[in-house]
């Protein structure tokens, strides 16, 4: 094996310990968490969007600033398996900020006292940076809809279709995983023949949060977010139901049967990845 596979094995061992702290880190610190600046993401189908600068609290994995070279991967398990040791992490690490977010936001409704300047200052930052118009010291039932986690195997299987398994040039360039397009002139990398740009991140986590936030926050997704509220008063928020309200993501009109077979053929092989499972 070349070094420089041994030295990319290493550091994927790091990011997969450092998930499972931050996991665990994550049902004691909702109080701790920090909250972002305040950024625009919009639809990929829709107006540009920046990065944003992230949680400290949650910034222990390694920042990943460039893909390997997943085209060096033969096609298939192997494939498969290293693009899924990179992103699961990720996508749990980035889960797991959220929730303690929400956490938070939860425990400040559930207590009923009034806020101190510091409480104050944070849940007006949480409705400036997920467009919500929050009145006085409430904790608005919108802001909650969109302050919530997506389905691990959602997020990876996006990132499998958008991407090529990684390998498109969009993410090789710039971390775009996500096929999350940009609008002003000379923005991000272009489309040969098409005219179409597409955003640079300067980390796959900044890719990976970008992506989340915009699910979260664009209009276009406003559907997602009622059925994730109304899957999670039944127990349950699966991939697969969330799939079925992603008619803005992509003009394709197989996009999300696509989806779906990429579900159903990989979703065991992703929870294998994932800090959470328990076989």
């Amino acid at each position: 094996m070349h070094s420089t596979q041994h030295r990319w094995i290493a550091h994927l061992a790091r990011q997969r310990h450092r998930a499972l702290a931050l996991l665990m880190a994550g049902l004691m610190v909702g109080v701790l968490a920090t909250p972002l600046l305040a950024e625009n993401f919009e639809s990929h189908l829709a107006v540009a969007s920046e990065p944003i600068d992230g949680l400290e609290v949650y910034d222990d994995l390694d920042p990943i600033s460039e893909l390997p070279d997943l085209r060096s991967v033969p096609a298939g398990p192997k494939r498969k398996a290293a693009f899924f040791e990179l992103l699961v992490p990720i996508v749990e690490a980035e889960n797991a900020r959220i929730r303690a977010e929400r956490d938070w936001l939860l425990a400040i409704a559930e207590r009923g006292a009034s806020l101190d300047e510091y409480e104050q200052e944070r849940l007006i930052e949480l409705c400036e940076r997920y467009r919500v118009e929050c009145q006085g010291e409430a904790v608005d039932s919108r802001l909650l809809n969109r302050v919530d986690t997506l389905p691990l195997e959602l997020v990876v299987i996006q990132a499998v279709e958008e991407s090529g398994w990684g390998t498109s040039r969009f993410a090789r360039r710039g971390n775009n995983l996500f096929g999350m397009r940009c609008f002003t002139n000379g923005c991000g990398l272009g489309q040969q023949g098409s005219g179409r740009r597409y955003q640079t991140f300067d980390s796959v986590q900044d890719a990976v949060r970008a992506y989340i936030h915009n699910l979260n926050t664009h209009r276009a997704y406003e559907r997602l977010r009622v059925r994730r509220a109304e899957l999670a008063q039944q127990g349950v928020v699966s991939a697969e139901a969330l799939i079925a309200t992603l008619d803005n993501y992509a003009v394709r009109t197989d996009y999300k049967d696509v989806l779906l077979s990429l579900l159903r053929t990989n979703s065991d092989l992703i929870r294998r990845h994932s800090s959470d499972d328990t076989a």
